[in-house]
């Protein structure tokens, strides 16, 4: 049996194919790997704290002495990692929370909650966090009277401009590592880099 379309009918499927062509693309566009990341000025301000890039970058490539201010950890348990900038910071108002949900006695990340400037809301795009595995805590770091919570797995930075932002994760199992780096750009999502680390 022969199907025959008609000419609304052939409009439908090509604007079917269309958006599908176009919804891949866009889902593609919302992670790069390091080494097909082109702009200059964010790839050389994550180099300070990836373990890829630094891997892709030679001798001979120009990275300027890019300074960032970290936003030190606030809270970690194994729900979440939440990082505050405080009030006293020049990126007063900047909270990030990470939290996480068990599914078959995996943790895996469940969402991502950024406020930056007291109250700019920066929503990040659920494709880009969804399924990432981890298994990282973080620790606690005592300096005489004064402890702190640390984590090489969890970092948050913003550029000395105040125009971009970062959150960095390492996660993964004992086989298989990633990093994952989500960069905003005056106040809004930009991308996000995932790549494997050994």
């Amino acid at each position: 049996m022969m199907t025959v379309f008609n000419k609304q009918d052939n409009f439908l499927i090509a604007l079917c194919l269309v958006n599908v062509v176009l919804h891949a693309q866009a889902r593609k566009s919302l992670s790069k790997s390091f080494g097909n990341f082109q702009d200059s000025l964010v790839k050389n301000e994550m180099v300070a704290f990836t373990k890829k890039l630094r891997f892709f970058l030679k001798k001979t490539d120009s990275i300027s002495n890019t300074r960032l201010v970290g936003i030190p950890i606030s809270n970690c348990t194994g729900d979440e990692v939440n990082f505050s900038s405080g009030t006293s910071s020049s990126m007063a108002g900047t909270f990030i929370h990470l939290y996480f949900k068990d599914k078959n006695s995996d943790k895996i990340l469940n969402s991502i909650f950024l406020v930056t400037h007291d109250h700019f809301r920066v929503k990040i795009p659920t494709e880009t966090f969804q399924g990432l595995y981890q298994s990282n805590s973080c620790a606690l770091t005592q300096i005489g009277k004064k402890s702190t919570l640390f984590s090489p797995y969890y970092k948050a930075f913003y550029s000395l401009d105040k125009n971009r932002l970062y959150i960095y994760m390492q996660g993964g199992s004992n086989t298989k590592k990633y990093e994952v780096t989500w960069a905003i750009v005056n106040d809004k999502y930009y991308s996000r880099t995932i790549d494997t680390i050994f």
